[in-house]
């Protein structure tokens, strides 16, 4: 009986196609805009542990990328308005500490057992980080 790759572990796969040149992560979203894994290059973006960004909104560490206020179905569908091209998109953003850089993102949508998640594939350009 072969083991079953689950949405957490999914993220990690697609986490090791992406170019290693640079600082680059992926966060595992719901479709609330929670954060409900990350992994070590992720940790090492926003400064924090996965302790610390689990069951926090990404809205918190991204400006822009959820509408403060909006409804968590206008957040969810926005979500997947996102991820519907596959574009890398930049935000600011900034690490458990408050310091704000710029972060590179983008989507894709994943719906595993009826449970629909987000892949928030990100990158932390070295020469766009400031303080």
């Amino acid at each position: 009986m072969q083991d079953q790759i689950g949405p957490t572990q999914a993220a990690f796969h697609a986490a090791a196609n992406l170019d290693t040149r640079g600082e680059y992560g992926t966060l595992v979203l719901d479709g609330l805009g929670r954060i409900r894994s990350c992994g070590e290059a992720g940790e090492r973006i926003f400064g924090a542990s996965q302790v610390r960004l689990v069951g926090r909104r990404i809205s918190e560490f991204i400006s822009g990328l959820l509408l403060g206020g909006s409804s968590p179905s206008y957040n969810a569908r926005y979500l997947v308005y996102l991820s519907a091209d596959g574009e890398w998109r930049s935000y600011e953003a900034k690490d458990a500490d408050g310091r704000a850089f710029v972060v590179e993102l983008n989507l894709s949508r994943m719906v595993t057992d009826g449970q629909e998640i987000f892949l928030l594939n990100l990158r932390r350009p070295e020469q766009a980080t400031h303080s």
